[in-house]
């Protein structure tokens, strides 16, 4: 059973990985009515039962998912890109500062200060300029990692299926105990 459960959560690693590669941003579309109808629909469920402020609240989420979801994504976007622009110039100033400041440390640990400021600003500019392509590439690493995740996952269900080895113990033979 363990190993059944292994394989089906390998299987949709590898399809949700693949999905995201293929569809790209249209995920964060389906994601976002996927998640508005599920809430509508649990509110309806909810008032149904008599739990009418839970059941209102979810109902309320549902739909503001539904009609406003991508004027949300796009403001949280852009908080996400302010933050890491402002990350990255805090931390130049920083690096700025050491490299100046630090006159034991050795020149490329001075310069290896630089690299993470620098890429929070190109990532932030990347976001800010461009959020339709951001979505894709965010999406389209997010499929990899899936795959490569359900890839690694489904190698260790297809292994956890064979019979282990005998256990050699002071030259003697002796069978595993599975768990």
């Amino acid at each position: 059973m363990k190993n059944t459960s292994q394989l089906l959560s390998a299987l949709m690693s590898l399809v949700i990985g693949i999905l995201f590669i293929v569809l790209k941003g249209g995920v964060i579309s389906v994601c976002l009515t996927i998640l508005g109808v599920v809430l509508l629909v649990l509110g309806i469920v909810e008032i149904v039962r008599k739990y009418y402020v839970t059941g209102v609240i979810k109902a309320i989420l549902g739909v503001g998912v539904l009609v406003v979801g991508w004027v949300l994504l796009e403001i949280a976007v852009i908080v996400v890109g302010a933050v890491l622009a402002l990350y990255g110039i805090v931390d130049i100033f920083k690096a700025i500062v050491a490299f100046f400041k630090n006159k034991e440390q050795k020149m490329i640990a001075k310069v290896f200060n630089f690299i993470a400021p620098i890429l929070c600003i190109v990532a932030a500019v990347f976001l800010l300029k461009s959020k339709g392509e951001a979505y894709d590439w965010a999406i389209i690493v997010a499929g990899v990692f899936f795959v490569i995740d359900g890839f690694f996952a489904l190698i260790g269900a297809l292994a956890d299926g064979k019979k282990p080895a005998p256990k050699v113990i002071k030259g003697e033979a002796t069978e595993i105990e599975e768990e």
